[in-house]
């Protein structure tokens, strides 16, 4: 009997012990919520403006690479830096036109082939992850690592994500090589998506998306269009992104291009902006071309982050 009054004794220290335990760990987490929600209150309010999270989207040649290229204002070219995750492998041309001499831009390729020049789609993916931590790093610390030497970065203005299509593309093979556990890209061309792998293409998908989102400076998002069939007949066009994307940005432009006689001209039309309406539905004449000289004026909206 005494033993069994003993073991309660026990019984009820250590129960009140883990209680205590448990209030404890409520606390501190409590306090670290509270933490937390106030040094993202700090940094909000440091910022002049909320930054762009902003798609592009249109046919080749529309100009979109060249729109997020142009985001600094001139004197930002001489401080700010620009980083490219060049998915769609377009960005070089671009910037060797216009931006050769601009020592602060990073274009990146993180495309990663194997000996038979098939893509190591996971290899490839790690890869964009490496670039976008690396700019995470210049953000917070201001410089990056290179080899033995220190690279000074002053500010970042930009990331740009050029290629969602591609991304998205692999993600899918990702999903389809996860599924038949193998490791050749051929095979997994033939697979039917299921369910199951759709799910996991997205958060694939999403992972990078929303790293890049948390990056502390603009963002822009570059994707083709692709066409919407009704049975054979083609209906339309619409971003070539995962189809929650839209929802997710801040901002939304689509590129076109428009011909008459020898007048060339490039738009850029603000389907959506969440930072500012009244760019809601506006059109921009982002660069004419009149008997082949050509003039470019970009969006101003964007260089100033109004948008």
């Amino acid at each position: 009997m005494n033993n069994m009054g003993i073991g309660n004794k026990k019984g009820n220290a250590a129960g009140a012990t883990l209680q205590a335990a448990k209030e404890n760990n409520k606390e501190s987490a409590f306090k670290q919520a509270k933490l937390r929600a106030m040094n993202q209150r700090k940094k909000l309010l440091e910022q002049e403006q909320a930054y762009l999270i902003c798609g592009i989207s249109g046919n080749p040649g529309t100009g979109k690479t060249g729109l997020a290229l142009d985001c600094r204002t001139e004197e930002e070219r001489e401080t700010h830096w620009l980083f490219i995750l060049d998915f769609d492998e377009g960005a070089e041309p671009t910037w060797r036109q216009h931006w050769s001499d601009d020592e602060k831009i990073v274009i990146f390729n993180p495309h990663v082939y194997n000996e038979d020049m098939t893509v190591d789609y996971l290899a490839t993916a790690d890869m964009a992850r490496y670039f976008i931590a690396m700019v995470n790093e210049a953000i917070e610390t201001g410089k990056i690592e290179d080899g033995d030497d220190e690279v000074e970065i002053e500010a970042v203005k930009a990331i740009v994500f050029d290629g969602l299509d591609t991304w998205l593309d692999t993600t899918n093979m990702i999903a389809r090589l996860n599924h038949i556990k193998g490791a050749d890209p051929r095979q997994a061309d033939k697979v039917k998506m299921v369910p199951t792998q759709w799910y996991a293409r997205t958060e694939e998908y999403k992972r990078l998306f929303k790293a890049a989102c948390q990056l502390r400076c603009h963002k822009f998002f570059i994707t083709h269009m692709k066409e919407v069939h009704d049975g054979f007949s083609i209906v339309g066009t619409k971003p070539d992104w995962e189809k929650n994307t839209t929802a997710k940005l801040f901002q939304y432009i689509e590129c076109k291009k428009e011909e008459k006689g020898k007048t060339f001209k490039l738009t850029a039309h603000v389907r959506k902006s969440k930072t500012n309406n009244a760019n809601v539905g506006q059109t921009f004449d982002v660069m004419q071309s009149v008997a082949g000289k050509a003039e470019w004026k970009g969006i101003e909206a964007i260089r100033n982050g109004s948008l």
